[in-house]
C-alpha cells in the first residue's frame, strides 16, 4: 500500500471517526428523545382525550335522559288530556281547519306563517320553509271516512290547540309536531299545516300499530310525512272513559334538535361524529337511531326506515362494549372501524331506552404527539444532512492534505528508495540530500553514514571469509590412518571462526599425539589464539611430544609471555601408544573427557586437572594415570560445546546424558558414533541457535592390527 493512501486513511480516520460518533451519538439521542417525547404526549393526550370524552357522553347521558323525560312527561299531559276530551259531551259548532284550508292562502286561518323550524323540499328540490300555524291545529279524515259520521268527535278534539299549546311550552325547542289518531280515522295534528296526502292513514303508521299493539309508551325513527325528513316519534295509546283503545296521541322530535345541548370542543368538532343508538341484547347489536351525518337527509314518508347497524372490522372488540352496556356503565374503547382506529364513547345504557355514543378518529387524538415526533424527525433528518455536507467537507480537506502531505513525505522517501536500490548493488557511494528538518532529514544522515560502515563491513566480512578458510585448512583434513584404531576428529564453529583446536601429531615408533584446545571466546581474537596455540604446539612436538607434562608447560609459557592476560585456552593433550596400547595424558583446565571400558561397558568422566594455559607462567602440570585401551575401548575428547547445548526450556544437555549414549552406542565406529552425538545434539538444540563452539575427537580401540579407515 502507498504512503499516500497510508496518510489518506490515516487523516479520515482521524476526522471522520470522532465525527461519525458524534453523529451518530447526537442522532441516537434526538431518536430516543423524539420517541421518549412522542410516546409521553401520546400517553398524556389519550388519559386527556379518555376524560373529556367520558365527561361528555356523561354530560349527554343526562341531557339525553332529562329530554326524554320531558317528552314522555309531555306526551302524558296530552294523552290525558285527548282521553279528557274524548269523555266529555261535543258542545257548540266551533270552526275546524282541514288540510285543504291550509293548502290555499285565502281559506287558511289567520296567523299562518312560514315556519322558522320547518322545511321540507320544493318540486325544485330547493328547501322551503312550511306554511304553519301555532293558533290552530289541522284535521285531517282518512280515505273512506265520512265527515258526518265523526262530527261528534271532531268538535270534541276542537278544543286540543289549547292542550297542544299547552304542552308545547314545555320544550317549543325540542317539539317538532304533535298530534292524535283515533281508531275512527280523525287525525289532528299541531301546528296546523296541509300537505297531507289523499291516500294518508295514520292508523297504518308504525308508531301508530306499535302503541297499540304493545300498549305502552313506545319510541320510532320513521320519515316525517311533512319535512320528509327523520325525526324521532315517541308515542302512547289513549283510551275511552271504559278502558277501550281509542286511538294513539303522539310528539316528534327532530333528532339533531336533541343534540343541540351537547357541546363538543371546537378541537374536536370537525372529526367527531356524534350518534344515538340502541341496544338490542338478545342478538349483540348497536341500532343507529341518529348519527349527526343524517342532517340533510330527505326520504319517502311511506317506506318505513331501514334498520341500520354499526359494523366493526373486528367483532371481538365489542365484548367489551357490551359488556359495560349491560353493565350499565360508560367507557371509552380503541375500535377498528372501516380500516382505522376510532376512539368510542359512549353513555350509560338503560334497558329499552338509546344512549349517546361519540366517534372520534385516534389519529386525531395523537396528532399533536405525531406532529412533535415528526418534528423531531425533521430536526434529525436536518442534522444528518448537515452532518453529511460536513462529512463532504472533511473529506475534501482531508483529500488536499493527503496530497500536499505525502509530497513533503514521498519525495525523500522516494530519494531513499532510490538510494538504497543503488546501495544494494554495491555502490557504497550512494548519498541523498534531505533538508526538511524532521526525522526524515536524521534518517537521511543515518543513510549517508551507512555506505561507509557497509563498506568497512563488506570488508570485514571478506576478511573473516578469509579467516575461516585459513583456519579450516589449519585443521586437520583426515585421521591418521593407525593399526588397530579407528580416529574421528570434527569441530563445528557457532562464529564464521572460532576458538576450538583439535590436532593429531604423528610421533613415530608407534605413537600418535592428540590434542584438543578451547580457547575464550568467539569470532577472531579466539581464532588468532587458536592459530597461535596450533603454531606453538607443532613447533614444540618434535621435541617434548613424547612428554605430556613437559609439552604442555612449554606452551603455557610461550601463552604467558605471547598474549594478553585476558586470553587463555584449556587444553587436553593424550600421547596414544598403539604398540603398548596404553594412552596417557594432562589436562590443562580442560573440560571433562569420556573413557568407555569395553569389559565393564561403563562410560565414566576423566578428571580434570590443572589450570588454562596463558595465565600463570611457572607452574608444573600433573600427567594422569595411563589408559589401558583394550579392543572395544573408546575415548572421547571434547569441548564445552557438547554438554553445555541448552535446548528450548534451557536444559544443558549434560555430561551424564552424553555418558549414556556411549554405553548405548558403544557398537558404533567412531565417525558413525561422532555422527550420531551431533544428530542427537541438533534434536536437543530443537529451534534453538548454537551458542558455543563444538568440537569432539574419538578413538575407539579395535583387535585387529590392520589400519581402520578413519572419517575427520
Amino acid at each position: 500500500m502507498r504512503i499516500r493512501t497510508k496518510i489518506l486513511i490515516l487523516l479520515l480516520a482521524i476526522a471522520l471517526i470522532p465525527l461519525l460518533l458524534n453523529t451518530f451519538f447526537q442522532s441516537y439521542s434526538t431518536l430516543q428523545l423524539s420517541h421518549k417525547l412522542g410516546a409521553e404526549t401520546r400517553e398524556q393526550l389519550l388519559e386527556n382525550a379518555y376524560t373529556l370524552l367520558h365527561v361528555l357522553v356523561d354530560e349527554y347521558g343526562q341531557i339525553l335522559k332529562r329530554d326524554q323525560a320531558q317528552v314522555l312527561l309531555a306526551l302524558n299531559l296530552q294523552a290525558r288530556e285527548v282521553e279528557k276530551l274524548l269523555a266529555a259531551t261535543a258542545e257548540g259548532d266551533p270552526p275546524l281547519y282541514f288540510s285543504a284550508d291550509f293548502e290555499r292562502p285565502e281559506t287558511s286561518p289567520a296567523g299562518t306563517e312560514p315556519s322558522d323550524k320547518h322545511f321540507r323540499p320544493g318540486n325544485t328540490g330547493k328547501i322551503e320553509p312550511i306554511r304553519v300555524n301555532y293558533q290552530q291545529q289541522v284535521l285531517f279524515l282518512a280515505n273512506g271516512v265520512a265527515r258526518s259520521r265523526v262530527d261528534s268527535l271532531l268538535r270534541k278534539l276542537a278544543s286540543m290547540p289549547a292542550v297542544y299549546r299547552l304542552v308545547h311550552d314545555i320544550r317549543p325547542d325540542l317539539f317538532l309536531w304533535q298530534y292524535t289518531a283515533l281508531e275512527q280515522g280523525v287525525h289532528s295534528s299541531y301546528p296546523g299545516k296541509g300537505g297531507y296526502p289523499s291516500d294518508y292513514d295514520p292508523r297504518q303508521r308504525e308508531w301508530y300499530r306499535a302503541a297499540k299493539t304493545e300498549k305502552r309508551p313506545i319510541t320510532r325513527v320513521i320519515t316525517d310525512l311533512s319535512t320528509r325528513s327523520l325525526i324521532l316519534t315517541m308515542a302512547m295509546p289513549v283510551h275511552t272513559p271504559d278502558g277501550h283503545f281509542a286511538g294513539v296521541t303522539a310528539i316528534d322530535v327532530v333528532y339533531q334538535w336533541l343534540l343541540a345541548d351537547w357541546t363538543i370542543p371546537p378541537s374536536l368538532q370537525e372529526q367527531t361524529q356524534a350518534m344515538i343508538l340502541f341496544y338490542h341484547p338478545d342478538s349483540n347489536k348497536l341500532e343507529v337511531i341518529y348519527r349527526g351525518d343524517q342532517e340533510g337527509h330527505y326520504g319517502n314518508w311511506r317506506m318505513p326506515v331501514k334498520q341500520q347497524f354499526l359494523a366493526v372490522d373486528l367483532p371481538q372488540q365489542l365484548e367489551p362494549v357490551f359488556a359495560d352496556l349491560r353493565a350499565g356503565q360508560t367507557g371509552v374503547r380503541i375500535i377498528r372501524q372501516q380500516g382505522e382506529e376510532v376512539l368510542w364513547a359512549y353513555g350509560k345504557h338503560q334497558q329499552g331506552q338509546p344512549f349517546p355514543l361519540i366517534s372520534l378518529p385516534y389519529q386525531q387524538v395523537i396528532a399533536q404527539a405525531e406532529r412533535a415526533e415528526n418534528y423531531a424527525r425533521e430536526q434529525l433528518l436536518w442534522r444528518l444532512q448537515i452532518s453529511g455536507l460536513m462529512l463532504c467537507g472533511v473529506v475534501a480537506i482531508v483529500l488536499i492534505l493527503t496530497l500536499l502531505i505525502s509530497k513533503a513525505l514521498t519525495r525523500p522517501v522516494l530519494q531513499l528508495a532510490a538510494a538504497a536500490e543503488s546501495l544494494s548493488k554495491g555502490d557504497f557511494d550512494a548519498r541523498v540530500t534531505i533538508t526538511s528538518g524532521d526525522e526524515l532529514e536524521a534518517l537521511g544522515s543515518a543513510f549517508n553514514s551507512m555506505g561507509p560502515s557497509l563498506h568497512e563491513r563488506e570488508q570485514l566480512k571478506q576478511s573473516l571469509a578469509l579467516a575461516r578458510e585459513v583456519q579450516q585448512h589449519l585443521l586437520p583434513k583426515a585421521a591418521p590412518q593407525v593399526p588397530g584404531f579407528e580416529i574421528f576428529g570434527h569441530s563445528r564453529y557457532c562464529d564464521g571462526t572460532g576458538g576450538d583446536y583439535y590436532d593429531f601429531l604423528e610421533l613415530g615408533e608407534g605413537r600418535l599425539g592428540l590434542a584438543v584446545a578451547d580457547v575464550s571466546g568467539h569470532g577472531i581474537g579466539a581464532a588468532l589464539l587458536m592459530t597461535t596455540v596450533r603454531g606453538l604446539l607443532r613447533s614444540q612436538a618434535p621435541q617434548l611430544g613424547s612428554d605430556p607434562q613437559a609439552l604442555i608447560k612449554s606452551l603455557n609459557q610461550h601463552l604467558v609471555r605471547d598474549s594478553r592476560d585476558d586470553f587463555f585456552a584449556t587444553f587436553f593433550y593424550a600421547l596414544l601408544d598403539t604398540d603398548q596400547r596404553r594412552c596417557s595424558w594432562v589436562s590443562a583446565g580442560h573440560g571433562p573427557s569420556f573413557y568407555y571400558a569395553a569389559d565393564t561397558a561403563r562410560a565414566r568422566e576423566l578428571p580434570s586437572s590443572g589450570i588454562p594455559l596463558g595465565i600463570l607462567n611457572d607452574i608444573d602440570f600433573e600427567a594422569m594415570e595411563p589408559l589401558p585401551v583394550a579392543p572395544g575401548d573408546i575415548l572421547l575428547i571434547g569441548t564445552d560445546g557438547i554438554w553445555e547445548t541448552c535446548g528450548p526450556s534451557n536444559e544443558m544437555f549434560g555430561t551424564d546424558r552424553l555418558c549414556g549414549l556411549l554405553q548405548r552406542q558403544a557398537h558404533l565406529g567412531a565417525a558413525d558414533l561422532g555422527r550420531f552425538i551431533l544428530h542427537e545434539l541438533e534434536e536437543f538444540r530443537g529451534d534453538q541457535l548454537q551458542h558455543d563452539d563444538i568440537t569432539m575427537l574419538i578413538v575407539k580401540a579395535h583387535t585387529s592390527d590392520q589400519p581402520v579407515k578413519n572419517s575427520g
